[in-house]
């Protein structure tokens, strides 16, 4: 028998070597910005607030919503404490941290403070922030890590949804307004859609404060 014959044979008992294919499951997508669609929100903007700190601490940080050149690596914590609206406490899980947290790109009034009153619907929104108490949160975050008071910028998540991003919340229900600073504006053209949506529903503080 030649060797081509051999060959050949040899192919028709054994089979050629095949390509390993590629897993379906290729790893979890890539974060979403504003221009993408991200997962379904686990949380609307009418309902009570679901937390789930058990989901939070298996979630991979990189499907959660951050900014598109972030100055550093995603923060799972815990909310000891929450100052205003817009200013929590957060106790490091998935690293050592302990430090305020400024969310970024939302403003909520004050509450009273150095002997000034309190504004319109300041102890609202903080009312509704202290909701994180005790719950774990992860931070993410955008061009710039920190502001003019050394207070960490973080975007803040209970979940992966759309209704999960905390700035969202606070900005469809009429708890604060948008703030666009600095490097820190991935997310804008977003906040400013839900500060429309709740202004022309007469949301919160567009209703209460005029």
């Amino acid at each position: 028998m030649t060797r081509s014959a051999l060959l050949l044979c040899a192919l028709t008992l054994t089979g050629c070597p095949r390509q390993v294919g590629t897993p379906t499951d290729a790893g979890p997508p890539p974060p979403t910005t504003d221009a993408g669609v991200g997962p379904a929100p686990d949380n609307d903007y009418e309902s009570a607030i679901t937390f789930d700190d058990a989901r939070l601490e298996v979630i991979d940080p990189r499907v959660l919503p951050r900014g598109s050149a972030p100055c550093r690596a995603p923060v799972l914590g815990r909310v000891y404490r929450v100052t205003d609206g817009d200013t929590i406490r957060v106790d490091g899980i998935s690293e050592v941290f302990d430090a305020p947290v400024r969310m970024i790109g939302i403003d909520t009034p004050e509450i009273a403070h150095d002997g000034m009153p309190a504004e319109c619907y300041g102890d609202d929104a903080r009312a509704f922030t202290e909701q994180l108490e005790d719950h774990l949160v992860w931070l993410t975050f955008d061009g710039e890590c920190f502001d003019r008071f050394d207070r960490v910028l973080a975007y803040v998540h209970i979940g992966t949804g759309e209704g999960d991003m905390w700035e969202r919340q606070m900005l469809r229900r009429g708890f604060a307004t948008e703030l666009g600073v600095g490097d820190n504006r991935t997310w804008q053209s977003s906040f400013r859609a839900d500060e429309a949506a709740a202004r022309s529903a007469n949301e919160g503080l567009w209703s209460a404060c005029r």
